[in-house]
């Protein structure tokens, strides 16, 4: 059995601008209650993860910007033991975008020297990682809570949605079940777009790399 693990990096924001209507009289203008407030330069910090049909893994707040040097870090103390957790005695595939740090010479001669397969992956494509719905999930879930003011408050609400909310884990196993449905649809665009077409061209891609596995 080969199992398929997705990862990816996002930024989070707190305070971050959102379109808001609301409904007052002219005279009404100033009053604080009728005006919404901002930040100019809102806090952001990143975050990694990868996603199985188990659900998700273990969440990591990225240092600053991801480089090559965190990234081998992340790999071998976060993506593995997460990976042997889950499928203890299986081979296994990454998927990770074609970034610079996910591309570094280091990088690829470690994952060469661990003997981990990673899927082909164009330098150009649109975004077919379902990974991207579950931090739309997790954003909307963070943006729920109006307390967050500071870096300390956002990393624990992060932490706390993404370990225990029950729509995250349902829309990880939700997303990546729903793939095999549109491999059809997907061949008669010819690639183009479909209704979750991302996760399509995805799986078709995968059934691939996997078939290169068997038969290589």
């Amino acid at each position: 059995m080969v199992s398929s693990h997705f990862t990816d990096e996002s930024s989070i924001q707190i305070l971050q601008g959102k379109t808001t209507f609301m409904r007052r009289k002219p005279n009404e203008k100033l009053i604080d209650d009728c005006v919404k407030k901002c930040v100019k330069h809102p806090l952001s910090i990143m975050i990694w993860s990868v996603i199985n049909y188990k659900g998700t893994g273990r969440l990591y707040i990225v240092d600053g910007t991801m480089r090559q040097q965190q990234y081998l870090s992340v790999l071998e103390t976060r993506f593995l033991p997460q990976v042997k957790e889950w499928f203890p005695n299986s081979e296994f595939i990454l998927m990770h975008d074609s970034a610079p740090c996910h591309e570094a010479k280091s990088v690829s001669e470690w994952l060469k020297k661990s003997k981990i397969h990673v899927l082909d992956w164009p330098g150009n494509s649109p975004d077919m990682n379902p990974v991207e719905n579950v931090w739309e999930a997790l954003k909307k879930e963070i943006s729920k809570d109006h307390i967050i003011t500071n870096k300390k408050n956002l990393i624990e609400q992060l932490i706390k949605a993404w370990n225990s909310v029950t729509e995250i884990q349902q829309i990880v196993k939700n997303c990546i079940h729903s793939m095999p449905r549109g491999v059809p649809a997907l061949i008669k665009v010819k690639g183009g777009f479909k209704k979750y077409s991302n996760f399509f061209l995805f799986f078709l891609f995968l059934i691939v790399f996997c078939f290169k596995i068997v038969f290589t």
